[in-house]
């Protein structure tokens, strides 16, 4: 198998291993689109005041709001996804630059309709069980329902119109990490040099240079730790600002303001961490077990480095082909015409493979999809299975915007985060199911459960880890505890890790790893991570059901899940399609699949490391 190839530039990369963006334009310049975007966005500011006068009024306003949403979906697509090829284009980020700095004029000539919806509050009351806003009530009644937080009318005004002034944490991390941090070279044993970029990272700690996966996991994390205090300041900045808006509207505390946007409380959260901290005893017995086969193996004791070490050889590499092929053939299971609609994606390019010099590091795929005709994926892709996990985990994301853009409007396809990673990680599933059954050995079926389990560990166990952390660290920033240090950050993130970590004696200040405090990138945007982690749980359930059910549950999957887009809150969509997350016993049936394959790969790995 011919190693993957290294690109030096965007340009170099074959076409047929990018994404198609004209597309998105069609038989249009992409000013034309700007263009009829902002002409729609005069319409809606012309009628800002007297939409509210008649209901027929409402309807006119709603159906050009639904054209200038398309429009809105092409030009952000559009340039976002051209930027993410190269973060540091001049030309895309100039305009990207003038879109939003126009975007924003606009949104100060509309003003707040935050203070609109107030004004006309009674007449809004009035109409929500109208059938022609049928499409737009739960957006409705979600801001009345907000009108207890909402400021004086001025108030709102000016932080409508200065929010375009306000800085980015996101877009400033995103730029530190993805473009100017740099990890350096990792030397092995044999005094060779090897340079450590995102691509590259995981190759190099699986290889069996031992100096090699010490330098690169201690050279990754020293990067991060010469910028610490920054992204400590970042990151305490983003948190203090969301926490100063939200006491400020009268919320008991700043995660009641997030957590009320999907309509779930506290105990949700407290019922995954209890969920992950009482089955600690499961992610343990397979890291005792990890440890004596990398002992049998190696005849060395597991340094932290060696995690990512395969056990036993197997293939491991795979060419984009073999991967486009594996994830048609995971994807045949599927019913209705879930199976062609991805080998269309495959055969006209939704997909953006390879990593180059200031690409955006990881994957997506797109959000704000509806009026696109293809739900572009970005992702790095380095010739692991891991690789392959990647793109069919990304196109379970782009099947679940196909089948929400098709059978919901405008107004309610767009899937919340909340049920995102559903999706992606039922493919997952899907995937590991599919090698398992087509193992040819004791060695391949050892290495596919010890990749199912990682994925376990670093969905659940991780994400859960990570969010207890942003649980207590908005908790001390709501009460103005002084965490604008790394030293304040780190203990804190250390204090938590002991409830999560394999070995809690091991887990201490100081330690490299404790930069992930932050270095997350998901702590830049909003509190979150743990829908990572709830995901996979309710993703085990549907499968599950998948391989006790057949059909049709396949059918229930798609058509009560992936199609539901935002027609209902989350909790009731998944309620709907059989999946209650506040019961116990979604979380007991997950940890029970996992033990199973704990268990599976200590017999498999007992008997392949045996004296």
């Amino acid at each position: 198998m011919a190693k993957i190839k290294k690109f030096n530039s965007y340009s170099e990369v074959d076409e047929n291993l990018k994404w198609d963006l004209d597309d998105i334009l069609g038989s249009k310049t992409y000013q034309e689109l700007e263009d009829e975007y902002f002409k729609l966005y005069d319409i809606i500011i012309k009628v800002k005041d007297s939409k509210y006068e008649t209901l027929k009024n409402y309807e006119d306003y709603l159906k050009v709001s639904a054209k200038m949403a398309i429009l809105g979906n092409k030009v952000s697509n559009y340039l976002s996804n051209k930027l993410n090829t190269n973060i540091v284009d001049f030309e895309t980020n100039t305009l990207l630059a003038k879109f939003d700095s126009k975007s924003a004029e606009y949104a100060k000539k509309l003003g707040s309709e935050t203070n609109r919806i107030a004004q006309h509050r009674a007449k809004i009351e009035s109409w929500l069980n109208e059938p022609v806003l049928s499409e737009v009530k739960k957006d409705l009644q979600a801001t009345l329902d907000e009108l207890d937080h909402k400021l004086d009318d001025a108030v709102e005004t000016y932080l409508n119109d200065t929010a375009n002034g306000n800085p980015s944490p996101e877009e400033l991390f995103s730029v530190l990490t993805d473009s100017e941090i740099d990890y350096g070279f990792a030397t092995d044993s044999k005094g060779k040099k090897h340079k450590i970029t995102e691509g590259t990272r995981l190759s190099l700690l699986k290889s069996n240079d031992a100096l090699l996966r010490k330098e690169t996991y201690l050279n990754y994390s020293g990067a991060y730790l010469k910028h610490k205090q920054s992204l400590s300041k970042m990151l305490y900045q983003h948190i203090k600002e969301i926490s100063v808006q939200a006491l400020y509207r009268k919320y008991s505390s700043s995660l009641d303001s997030i957590l009320s946007a999907d309509h779930v409380d506290k105990k949700l959260l407290e019922i995954i961490y209890s969920s992950v901290q009482n089955n600690m005893e499961v992610f343990r017995k397979y890291h005792r077990a990890h440890k004596q086969f990398f002992k049998a193996k190696f005849g060395k004791k597991m340094e932290k480095w060696d995690g990512a070490v395969d056990l036993v050889k197997v293939k491991s590499e795979y060419s984009v082909e073999e991967a486009q092929q594996i994830l048609i053939d995971i994807t045949s299971v599927m019913p209705y015409e879930y199976p062609e609609v991805v080998k269309k994606a495959v055969k006209e390019r939704w997909v953006d493979y390879m990593n180059v010099p200031s690409k955006r590091s990881g994957a997506y795929s797109i959000g704000g999809s509806y009026g696109l005709d293809k739900k572009y994926i970005l992702m790095n892709f380095d010739g692991t299975l891991n690789a392959v996990g990647t793109l069919c985990h990304e196109m379970g994301h782009s099947m679940h915007s196909y089948y929400s853009d098709k059978n919901q409007s405008v107004f309610r396809s767009q899937y919340p985060i909340f049920l995102a990673e559903i999706a992606s990680i039922f493919n997952e599933l899907l995937l590991n199911d599919y090698l398992i059954e087509r193992a040819k050995s004791d060695e391949e079926k050892f290495y596919l459960l010890s990749e199912s389990i990682g994925d376990f560990i670093g969905t659940v166990l991780r994400q859960t880890q990570w969010s207890n952390y942003e649980f207590e660290l908005y908790n001390m920033i709501d009460q103005n505890e002084p965490m604008n240090t790394y030293e304040a950050l780190e203990k804190l993130y250390v204090d938590n890790a002991k409830k999560y970590s394999m070995e809690p004696e091991q887990t201490k200040m100081g330690e490299p790893a404790n930069v992930y405090g932050v270095m997350v990138p998901h702590f830049y945007y909003y509190f979150y991570v743990y829908k990572y982690a709830l995901g996979y749980i309710v993703a085990n359930v549907f499968f599950q059901k998948y391989k006790e059910e057949g059909k049709p549950a396949l059918e229930n999957y798609v058509n009560r899940f992936l199609s539901a887009g935002d027609r209902d809150w989350p909790a009731q969509i998944l309620k709907d399609a059989g999946v209650d997350i506040y019961s116990p016993d979604i979380y007991n049936q997950a940890f029970k699949v996992l033990d199973e394959k704990v268990n599976a790969y200590v017999k498999l790995g007992k008997k392949i490391f045996k004296k």
